[in-house]
């Protein structure tokens, strides 16, 4: 099985990417983990899309995050997609609890360097940035393309109803 976990920035994609793990026993890839390197520097693209290629040579996986670069070739041969389509105060509140639950800690999601953090430029980002015309016309694009493998979340609760019916029993106590 297949999986990506796309979304818009602090809607819990990680998360649900690693209790969607813990359910199905896959490997997962969070791309902010090799996007990054320390103090959240972005890496070469060149070698970002190789290590997403490599992993995608796997049989079954879980990618968490879009990457547009490389968006349509994981979208093609995933079998499940999931987007997280929360509205930007939904993200902001995600943000803004992660930052205060990993208060200069570094995540399992995130590159080993970056520790949290949650400053203007990032809050600009989920507010505005990170949803441009662009970007939300994209996401609809791969909601009609894609619309047989993909379910829509547009909250918490939904996401959390889905995980409990395919079998999660775990908490969902924000991780």
């Amino acid at each position: 099985m297949k999986i990506m976990v796309i979304g818009y920035s602090s809607s819990g994609k990680s998360t649900f990417a690693k209790r969607l793990a813990s359910i199905h026993q896959l490997p997962i890839l969070h791309i902010d983990r090799i996007f990054f390197g320390p103090n959240w520097m972005e890496r070469d693209k060149a070698v970002v899309e190789s290590e997403i290629r490599d992993f995608m040579k796997k049989d079954d996986w879980i990618i968490d995050g879009l990457y547009r670069k490389m968006a349509t070739e994981r979208f093609e041969v995933a079998d499940q997609i999931y987007l997280f389509d929360f509205n930007r105060f939904k993200c902001l509140y995600g943000a803004i609890v992660r930052r205060i639950k990993h208060h200069n800690q570094n995540r399992d999601s995130i590159a080993d360097g970056c520790k949290e953090r949650l400053n203007f430029s990032f809050i600009w980002w989920i507010l505005f940035e990170g949803r441009t015309r662009k970007t939300k016309e994209l996401l609809k694009q791969y909601q009609k393309q894609y619309a047989s493998k993909m379910i829509v979340f547009k909250n918490r609760k939904q996401a959390n109803e889905h995980l409990t019916s395919i079998g999660y029993q775990g908490s969902f106590k924000y991780e």
